[in-house]
């Protein structure tokens, strides 16, 4: 009956829209609290465990418990820093990139890669480059076995500055170049590896500003395939940034970045083909904070056909402090969207800094994110045959103008 009043109420207008009838809705699992620190990354291992850096290293199986935990940490984990980054290699060995010392972000902290190969040993403990002013935004890709890329931020005495690029070389870290005029110090830059290749995502949030997608194969031409493969994401109006990036086992890169108040989508394809010729919007209407754009994260599952994304709904404080967080789900590859939902918790943004992590291991989606009720990282996991039987029933409806 609903959906009768809401058609015969609209015919007045001139338009096509599309009315979503939903039979159930997923449910998640929430775990509590599970690690320690605020500021973190996650990924999942060929084997299907989960891995994840914080203020330490900490494993969880698919159903969410806790395997092992390992005082091998990030130092930079408070609200208004960025996170550390973790990737994992085929071989499930797991390398670090975290951030140790320093007095501010003016002078910049101790860059450091370390492994954790299969086996449970930690090697290759060394420093990427030197302190610079920052250098906190930090990222690290495994595209192959023997084959590691990194990333750290650079500026000087304002917000502007580069992306630079390094490739491990033994026990140390060769810089590659420096990636301009993509990133901006209060936004993201993100690293990942696939089968050879090398992806980055970063943003750039002026007021006309955007948010950018780049990538290489991995080898000797790497940085000026970076340099010569960027692509900008302009939807929205003000601000663009705050980007995040998911690769599934398709080899297809899953995108979200924000503008005012909104949150957009995009896929690239195997090849490395811009999917959609307009930028999905999936999240609209968000509260305001400092830089006002939208805060989110993004996961896929193997094959791309559900993609899950969440993202922050702030409260109108500066540093997006106290907000609730929000999810919506794709069950055709991005094409369409579901209505967004609220999950009931409210999470920190640390000023765009601090945002959830969302992974896929087997059939099941982990969402890492903090609690503001408990601190820490809490969990909490939905399998995607739940979101598939729950999919969404698109009808069109066709609306005339009458006169």
């Amino acid at each position: 009956m609903r959906y009768i009043v809401t058609a015969c109420c609209c015919i007045f207008f001139s338009f096509i829209g599309v009315t979503v009838v939903r039979a159930t809705i997923p449910e998640w699992t929430f775990h509590g609290k599970v690690a320690e620190g605020g500021q973190f990354d996650a990924l999942a291992g060929p084997d299907g465990k989960v891995h994840l850096i914080s203020s330490a290293y900490y494993q969880f199986d698919v159903d969410g418990r806790k395997l092992l935990v390992e005082d091998k940490g990030d130092d930079k984990q408070s609200g208004m820093d960025f996170p550390p980054s973790l990737a994992v290699d085929s071989q499930g060995n797991v390398h670090i990139i975290t951030r140790h010392g320093g007095s501010s972000a003016s002078t910049g902290f101790d860059i450091r890669y370390r492994k954790r190969n299969a086996a449970g040993g930690w090697l290759d403990d060394f420093r990427v480059g030197s302190r610079q002013a920052r250098n906190y935004v930090v990222g690290i890709a495994a595209p192959g076995i023997d084959s590691i890329y990194m990333h750290y931020t650079k500026a000087g005495d304002n917000v502007w500055g580069d992306v630079r690029t390094w490739e491990k070389n033994g026990s140390s870290a060769d810089h590659l170049g420096d990636l301009g005029g993509i990133w901006r110090a209060d936004t993201d830059a993100r690293m990942r590896g696939f089968e050879g290749k090398v992806f980055i995502v970063s943003g750039k949030c002026d007021g006309g500003g955007a948010a950018y997608f780049t990538f290489c194969n991995a080898g000797a031409n790497c940085f000026n395939e970076l340099s010569g493969n960027i692509k900008a994401h302009t939807s929205g109006n003000y601000r663009k940034g705050t980007p995040d990036l998911y690769i599934d086992k398709s080899g297809q890169v899953h995108m979200t970045y924000g503008a005012q108040f909104e949150v957009y989508y995009n896929q690239y394809d195997s090849n490395q083909r811009r999917v959609f010729s307009q930028d999905r919007k999936i999240f609209s209407g968000l509260g305001s904070w400092h830089l006002q754009l939208g805060l989110s994260a993004i996961a896929a599952s193997d094959d791309g056909s559900i993609v899950v994304a969440v993202a922050l709904n702030p409260d109108g404080g500066k540093e997006a402090r106290n907000s609730e967080l929000l999810w919506s789900y794709s069950t055709d590859s991005g094409e369409s969207w579901s209505e967004p939902e609220q999950f009931g918790v409210y999470t920190d943004g640390g000023e765009g800094r601090r945002r959830p992590r969302l992974v896929v291991a087997e059939n099941t989606i982990l969402l890492f994110f903090r609690d503001n009720s408990v601190g820490g990282i809490s969990l909490a996991t939905i399998r995607l045959d739940a979101i598939s039987d729950a999919s969404s029933v698109m009808v069109p409806v066709h609306h005339l103008l009458l006169k």
